[in-house]
């Protein structure tokens, strides 16, 4: 019986491809994929949005830290994390002693195009110009990932997923 991949965090920007990757990569290698903003929106009963305006970040930022932590209950799955969740020290500890972390490293010119006008619905940014801003602060922590996988933003699905069970095998995982 050979082992599972483990638990493969998958880190980035909103719009960096994590949740499409994250399913096309958990069916590749046969294991669950967990997105962590849709649970916390099925378990809240309410969008991360309104959950920022009705409740405040500290509160989401809590549920979405319990809900990373019930990850290590998973044995072997795929878990898209939120744009915000590796920013913290304490998610990145989790993952770490959970699993392997890789961040979807894509040009903020390709999730713009990605986006669009949809990312004025995002609650931390109400323009591109505060979302490009958000971007830059946060790629230092997505750089602790364990692996970088540097895309431009127009390959296809199953291209990166080949790319990430390259770096898995590479690692020894799956």
């Amino acid at each position: 019986m050979t082992a599972g991949p483990g638990r493969i965090f998958l880190v980035g920007f909103m719009g960096a491809g994590k949740s499409t990757v994250g399913r096309a990569l958990a069916g590749r290698l046969e294991v669950p994929f967990l997105d962590l903003d849709e649970a916390f929106e099925a378990l809240a009963g309410v969008t991360v949005r309104r959950a920022f305006e009705e409740r405040g970040e500290a509160w989401f930022r809590e549920r979405e830290a319990e809900l990373l932590r019930g990850c290590e209950a998973l044995p072997d799955v795929v878990v898209a994390l939120g744009g915000g969740t590796f920013t913290f020290p304490e998610n990145r500890a989790v993952v770490r002693r959970a699993g392997r972390s890789l961040f979807l490293d894509v040009p903020f010119e390709a999730i713009e195009a990605r986006l669009g006008e949809k990312a004025i619905d995002r609650p931390l940014f109400r323009s591109l110009e505060e979302a490009r801003a958000l971007y830059e602060e946060r790629r230092a922590s997505y750089r602790l990932s364990d692996t970088i996988l540097a895309l431009e933003g127009d390959e296809g699905v199953d291209a990166v997923v080949d790319r990430i069970v390259g770096a898995l095998e590479s690692r020894g995982v799956g």
